[in-house]
């Protein structure tokens, strides 16, 4: 599925967006009305001082998400459903309300919050109006783009599903670059047997290797061919075994060894053993209210107690 905009100049509203596969090509009118000067053909997107840069971000990976799994379930003419679908996301509101009609499509799907909950706590914590921000969908958080810095919103429900999906996928790559290897140290119970741990380690390991190396993100160098990487990954493996005895973090051993393959393998051993929702929820709590985070909480009611956190919304300054 190839879906892009586009200018046409025919038009006041001038904006088009166009979505085209192997067999069909249909177009259809944004009805937004661009400055030519401010529009980068090459890449066929906005300057990012249109209100509108980020919308569009969003609308396009949420379109090209939708295909995916339109194909995956075997749905015919998946081009002509994304586009009904696709117009139906701006029927009422026009441009200005798809950003949070894809983010209140993924709220009904997984129990988040609504859009519009998430915009009145940012605007309570910082005092700010609609015009003086732009919000960009990251996964199942939003970042909140000022003149000045980015702010991040994220609840429990949200970093859970991101956990939950990153870890049932094995993506290897997101688990090192999105999660602390100090929070999964904590979480980690120094009485899990050595055998247990250890065979379903080695388990997931040759899953890794012969059924999903690719899917992982597993790093391969430009000169480097499969069969030497894997090899040389079983050397590493072997190594982490040959150091491990009854006492030892095996996340935090992981993690010393190889962060970007022994330590996601051990983060999924370790919730494959424990029941990975209360692993999540553990995290999460380490995240939202450990000591060396910026993270503040805001409730909307102000009637829930502090212990009542699952239903906050957490934010701080962007990284």
């Amino acid at each position: 599925m190839i879906i892009k905009y586009y200018l046409n100049s025919e038009s006041n509203k001038n904006l088009y967006c166009q979505l085209s596969d192997e067999n069909i090509k249909v177009t259809f009118d944004m009805k937004y009305n661009i400055d030519p000067q401010s529009w980068d053909y090459s890449s066929e997107k906005l300057c990012n001082s249109d209100p509108h840069f980020f919308t569009l971000k969003n609308f396009k990976i949420h379109l090209f998400s939708r295909s995916v799994e339109l194909q995956k379930s075997g749905k015919d003419s998946v081009v002509e459903v994304l586009k009904e679908e696709a117009l139906h996301l701006f029927h009422d509101s026009g441009i200005n309300g798809i950003s949070k009609n894809v983010f209140n499509f993924y709220a009904d799907k997984f129990g988040l919050d609504t859009y519009d909950k998430y915009i009145r706590a940012f605007e309570k914590y910082t005092g700010l109006q609609q015009k003086d921000y732009k919000v960009e969908i990251i996964g199942y958080m939003l970042h909140f783009h000022t003149e000045n810095v980015i702010y991040e919103m994220d609840t429990y429900t949200g970093r859970s599903l991101l956990l939950k999906e990153i870890i049932k996928n094995k993506r290897y790559l997101d688990i090192m670059e999105l999660t602390e290897v100090s929070m999964w140290s904590e979480i980690y119970d120094e009485n899990i047997g050595k055998h247990n741990f250890l065979s379903k380690m080695a388990d997931e390991f040759e899953m890794c290797l012969n059924n999903n190396f690719k899917r992982t993100a597993v790093l391969i160098e430009a000169n480097e061919s499969i069969k030497n990487r894997k090899t040389e990954i079983r050397k590493i493996f072997q190594k982490f075994i040959d150091q491990s005895n009854e006492n030892v973090n095996w996340i935090d051993l992981a993690w010393e060894i190889s962060e970007e393959i022994l330590f996601p393998l051990a983060v999924v051993t370790m919730t494959s053993i424990f029941d990975l929702t209360i692993c999540c929820q553990e995290y999460c709590e380490l995240n939202f209210y450990n000591e060396n985070e910026e993270w503040e909480t805001i409730f909307l009611d102000c009637g829930l107690e502090e212990d009542n956190s699952i239903q906050g919304f957490h934010i701080r300054l962007l990284k």
